[in-house]
C-alpha cells in the first residue's frame, strides 16, 4: 500500500509540473530555474552567465587616469558598464554530453520539439536582455600619488527583488613621479598599480515563494595601467591584469500554499566561479573644464564589455 501510495504522489508531482511547464509556453519555470542553484543538480553551466557578466561589470570603472598628484583630490559620480549578452551566454555544454543546451539567458522550448525531453530552457525575462549593468555610486580621495576609491549602492526591497546591496574598495598608486623630469621625454607617461574588490548580495524572491534566493557575489581585480598624454585634456590607457569573481547561492525556499505543485522545499547552495583569469583594456579618459572628468573605453575579460564612466567629476586641490 505504501509503494502505491508513492507511485501516485510521483505521478501527481510529474503531472502537476508538466501542467505549469506548458502554461509557461516552452520557458523554464520558476521552480525549474532556481533548482539550477542546487549543486547537486549539476546544472553550474544554466546558471554561469549571470556571474560572467556582474563579474567584468564591478571589475570595470576603478580608475579615472593613470597620473596621481602629489595634491588633495577629491572625486564622485556614477560609473557603470555595459555587458552585451552574446550567443555564448545562451548556451552551456551539457554536463552529460557534448551537446551545447540552453543556458538561463537562453531559447525557450519550440513547438515543433518534445518539450518534456529533461532539457530545462531559458528564462523568458532574461532571455530578451541585451545589455547588462549594474550601477552603483563612487567616490575617491588622493594624496601624495596614492588614491583611495570607495563605491557602494542599496536599493529597497521592490516586487520580487528584496534586497540588492554592494560594497567595494579599491587603491591605486601612481609611480610616475619617481622618473618624470621636466626635459625627460616620458613625462607624459604614467605607470599605475590598482587593487580593487567588491562584494554583493543580491535578494530575489518570485511571487510563489515565501523566502529569497539569496546571491553573495565577489569580485576583485589587481591591474596594472599604463597611460599617456598626447595633450593635457586628454589620456589613452592600457590596462593589464588578473580577475576574479565568484557567486555563491543560498535560501531555503517553500512554495506558498496558493501556488503548490507539490514541489519540495528548495535549498540553493551552488557556488559558481566566473571569468576570472587575465584582462586587458583600452580607455580614453578627458577632462573638460575644471571638474568635468568622463571616461570611456573597453574591456576584455573572458567577453567583452563597455566602460561608460560618464558622469564622473573630479575637483584637484594642487598638483606637484
Amino acid at each position: 500500500m505504501k509503494t502505491i501510495n508513492k507511485l501516485i504522489t510521483l505521478f501527481m508531482m510529474a503531472t502537476a509540473i508538466s501542467a505549469y511547464a506548458a502554461d509557461n509556453n516552452g520557458w523554464a519555470t520558476t521552480t525549474e530555474t532556481l533548482n539550477a542553484f542546487v549543486k547537486a543538480n549539476n546544472r553550474a553551466g544554466y546558471v554561469k552567465p549571470i556571474i560572467d557578466n556582474i563579474g567584468n561589470v564591478l571589475n570595470s570603472n576603478w580608475f579615472s587616469g593613470s597620473t596621481i598628484d602629489k595634491g588633495f583630490a577629491f572625486e564622485a559620480g556614477m560609473p557603470f558598464a555595459l555587458v552585451p549578452i552574446g550567443d555564448d551566454d545562451k548556451v552551456y555544454k551539457s554536463p552529460y554530453s557534448n551537446n551545447k543546451i540552453p543556458s538561463i539567458f537562453g531559447r525557450r522550448c519550440r513547438a515543433d520539439e518534445d518539450c518534456n525531453n529533461g532539457t530545462i530552457y531559458g528564462n523568458e525575462t532574461l532571455n530578451g536582455l541585451p545589455l547588462f549593468t549594474y550601477p552603483y555610486m563612487q567616490m575617491g580621495f588622493s594624496f601624495y600619488h596614492a588614491r583611495l576609491v570607495l563605491r557602494g549602492m542599496w536599493l529597497p526591497a521592490i516586487s520580487e527583488l528584496q534586497g540588492f546591496n554592494l560594497w567595494g574598495a579599491g587603491l591605486q598608486y601612481s609611480f610616475g613621479h619617481l622618473y618624470k623630469k621636466d626635459k625627460n621625454a616620458v613625462k607624459s607617461l604614467d605607470i599605475s598599480l590598482l587593487f580593487g574588490y567588491n562584494s554583493s548580495t543580491v535578494k530575489y524572491q518570485p511571487k510563489e515563494y515565501k523566502s529569497p534566493l539569496v546571491l553573495d557575489i565577489t569580485a576583485l581585480t589587481a591591474d596594472v595601467i599604463i597611460g599617456y598624454k598626447p595633450i593635457k585634456e586628454m589620456e589613452i590607457m592600457a590596462t593589464f591584469g588578473y580577475q576574479y569573481t565568484n557567486m555563491d547561492a543560498s535560501g531555503k525556499m517553500t512554495q506558498k500554499d496558493e501556488y503548490k505543485y507539490l514541489v519540495p522545499e528548495i535549498k540553493p547552495d551552488q557556488s559558481v566561479q566566473g571569468n576570472s583569469g587575465f584582462k586587458f583594456g583600452i580607455e580614453m579618459a578627458f577632462t573638460l573644464g575644471n571638474m568635468f572628468h568622463p571616461v570611456v573605453g573597453f574591456d576584455y575579460a573572458g567577453k567583452s564589455s563597455f566602460t561608460t564612466n560618464l558622469l564622473y567629476f573630479k575637483q584637484q586641490n594642487g598638483k606637484e
